[in-house]
């Protein structure tokens, strides 16, 4: 994993325990991401994903931003 995936990853998970443990989704969200490479930074295939989880994870948009970016959570 590479050094600015693993801060992301940290800082999401700030941001995620500073709201209670729940995700909102914000600018620098995996969800921003498309589906594919949500499922690849996760560090699982497609083929694996749809067998496992059953459907791709969705892509959202800027309208659908809850919260400011990670920024705020350090």
């Amino acid at each position: 994993m590479s050094v600015d995936v693993q801060q992301l990853m940290m800082s999401a998970l700030r941001k995620r325990s500073a709201q209670g443990g729940k995700h909102l989704h914000h600018r620098d969200c995996i969800h921003n991401l498309p589906p594919e490479e949500q499922i690849a930074i996760r560090g699982k295939t497609v083929e694996w994903w749809m067998a496992v989880v059953g459907s791709m994870p969705e892509q959202i948009t800027p309208d659908q931003w809850e919260t400011d970016g990670l920024e705020s959570a350090s």
